[in-house]
C-alpha cells in the first residue's frame, strides 16, 4: 500500500471517528444536505474495519434510530457483531 494511500485512511478514519463534517463535506456526497451527508458518514463508519467498535456500534443505533439501513440496503448484523 502506497504511503499516499495509508495518509488517506488515517485521514478518513479521524474523519469519521470524530464525525469532522468539513472533512466530510469535501469527501462524501457533493451537493447533499448535512442529513445526507451524516448518513453517510454513519453507514461509512459502520462499515470500516479500521474504526473502533464502540463507535461502529454508535452508528448502527443512530442508524437504526433514524429509519436507515446499512450501505446497499443490506440488514444489521445481530447485536454486537460488526461487518468485517
Amino acid at each position: 500500500m502506497s504511503s499516499e494511500l495509508k495518509k488517506y485512511i488515517k485521514e478518513r478514519n479521524q474523519a469519521l471517528s470524530t464525525l469532522d463534517m468539513v472533512w466530510l463535506r469535501e469527501h462524501l456526497p457533493r451537493g447533499g444536505s448535512d442529513e445526507v451527508i451524516i448518513c453517510a458518514a454513519h453507514k461509512c463508519r459502520y462499515e470500516t474495519t479500521g474504526i473502533e467498535p464502540k463507535l461502529r456500534h454508535e452508528s448502527r443505533e443512530w442508524l437504526k434510530q433514524h429509519g436507515y439501513h446499512r450501505m446497499f440496503n443490506q440488514a444489521f448484523l445481530p447485536d454486537g457483531e460488526l461487518p468485517e
